[in-house]
């Protein structure tokens, strides 16, 4: 984004093409019309040029026909609070800056007062205290706020076991490692999710075998699961994407017919419920990540929960080298990790599983936002939740919808909302065209034509608990502008 008034300003006699010309050159979505003297006599967005076009305009149609001769300004020394509310309010994303006489002598971007990110942890006084009264204590690592959150998890979850490690990644590895799953073996899993989810069954060189995704839902068809398995198969791990349960008692069925474990990947979920079953205690043992762009966050750790006695054992010593809780110091009995969650990370974690329905109800607002301002777009899918699930909000996800829409499409929005300050991401990528997973096993394109044309017009909006009405609207209003003027090249074209 080029930010030069020299370049952004144009003269009254100028045309739209002009005018179009600078705002391609200035990545800045509008033009400041003045006199010689440079007094502001109006502006012309990109907008008012797609609505000038599509009335009959043409490109060498001046540009004073077509500006707003009332722009919002402001004056020089206006405090950027007050412009930042003025944005928020209005859904502009920039503002001329004028002297007491009218002439331009700056113009305030929205991304220069304040950008969105995508997410935000919501961390409060009592976790800083209680970060700060471990740091006088002498436990650092091993210690009672271990524990302590581990029981609190548990409880909230309704298993007997919890067993606090240092990421979602390292509780699904030790999962898969505490089933015996080995080199040879395949394990059913979804191929749209964070990789981890994959990647955590190659660490013990089993294979994951992917399964194409649920149209709404997004997560794992159950349909399409037992076509895949063989006398290999040793689990199902399903991954409650998004925070969205997949169908447990489906997924229990067909494993209890082929006697297969399941490892509920509920990183993403934490405090979803199936069918008035929180995820996590449905399958053989459950996973939740608690990274800080998660509903509850330590930082950075994980938690196995499970109600097997011989899984939580394994995993309780894994995560410690090897070593069991009531063997004699640096005794092992067998290999193991240096997985384990630290004292500061537990503490906040205690702090914020004693929140979870409050952070849980503010997830939900903001999306209640989103979904009053975004629901009646023709051109959006906003996320789908099924009747029979209480969803954990972890990402707002919406689709690009309609004939004419591409990746392409979908990316230069992605781009064009970061430009206006707005952080967004595409939510995800799929695993098998990762290039380590084609080198690997030789997937391509059209293997899973489900979770590949999904993924390819999917976009995250930031949602974190403190995003206020406001910056949604704005979020929301940006967004609008993007889609339609790709739908006004649709129509002329």
């Amino acid at each position: 984004m080029i930010k030069d008034l020299n370049i952004i300003t144009i003269r009254e006699n100028h045309d739209i093409r002009e005018a179009m010309r600078r705002i391609d050159k200035t990545g800045i979505r509008m033009v400041m019309v003045a006199n010689e003297q440079n007094k502001l006599l109006g502006i012309a967005t990109d907008g008012d040029i797609r609505r000038a076009l599509l009335a009959g305009e043409t490109f060498g149609t001046p540009i004073s026909k077509v500006m707003n001769k009332s722009p919002v300004t402001a004056e020089e020394g206006t405090p950027a609070t007050q412009l930042l509310d003025i944005m928020l309010e209005k859904g502009f994303y920039e503002i001329p800056i004028l002297d007491p006489s009218g002439v331009i002598s700056d113009i305030t971007l929205f991304s220069e007062l304040k950008g969105i990110p995508l997410s935000s942890p919501d961390i409060t006084h009592e976790e800083i205290e209680i970060v700060n009264q471990v740091l006088s204590t002498p436990y650092l690592s091993t210690g009672p706020k271990i524990r302590e959150f581990e029981e609190r998890v548990a409880s909230y979850i309704g298993v007997k076991h919890a067993i606090a490690v240092n990421s979602g990644t390292s509780a699904l590895h030790l999962c898969i490692r505490s089933l015996g799953i080995k080199d040879g073996d395949e394990v059913i899993t979804s191929p749209f999710s964070f990789v981890a989810s994959a990647n955590c069954i190659l660490f013990e060189r089993a294979k994951p075998i992917f399964v194409d995704i649920d149209e709404d839902s997004l997560c794992i068809d159950v349909n399409r699961i037992e076509e895949k398995i063989t006398e290999k198969t040793k689990a199902i791990l399903p991954v409650h994407i998004f925070g969205h349960p997949c169908r447990m008692d489906e997924i229990t069925r067909i494993a209890e017919k082929y006697n297969l474990a399941v490892i509920e990947d509920a990183c993403e979920a934490i405090g979803a419920e199936y069918k008035g079953n929180k995820v996590g205690s449905i399958g053989n043992c459950g996973v939740f990540g608690f990274y800080p762009n998660k509903q509850l966050t330590t930082a950075e750790g994980g938690m196995v929960v499970t109600n097997d006695e011989k899984i939580a054992e394994l995993c309780r010593s894994m995560r410690n080298q090897g070593r069991d809780e009531s063997d004699l110091w640096l005794s092992y009995r067998r290999l193991g990790y240096n997985y384990r969650m630290s004292e500061l990370n537990a503490s906040i974690g205690v702090v914020q599983i004693d929140r979870i329905e409050e952070l849980l109800e503010k997830r939900q607002r903001v999306v209640e936002y989103y979904n009053r301002r975004l629901s009646e777009i023709d051109s959006l899918r906003v996320p789908y939740v099924s009747p029979d699930v209480k969803i954990s909000w972890f990402v707002y996800v919406v689709r690009i919808n309609g004939e004419g829409f591409s990746q392409r499409v979908r990316d230069e929005t992605i781009q064009e909302m970061k430009e206006r300050g707005i952080d967004c991401r595409e939510y995800f990528p799929p695993i098998h065209l990762q290039p380590f997973y084609i080198d690997m096993f030789g997937y391509q394109k059209g293997d899973f034509p489900i979770t590949e044309r999904i993924s390819t017009l999917t976009i995250a909006l930031p949602l974190y608990n403190n995003l206020t009405e406001k910056e949604v609207s704005y979020v929301c209003k940006t967004l609008q502008n993007i889609i339609s003027k790709y739908e006004t090249i649709k129509q002329k074209n």
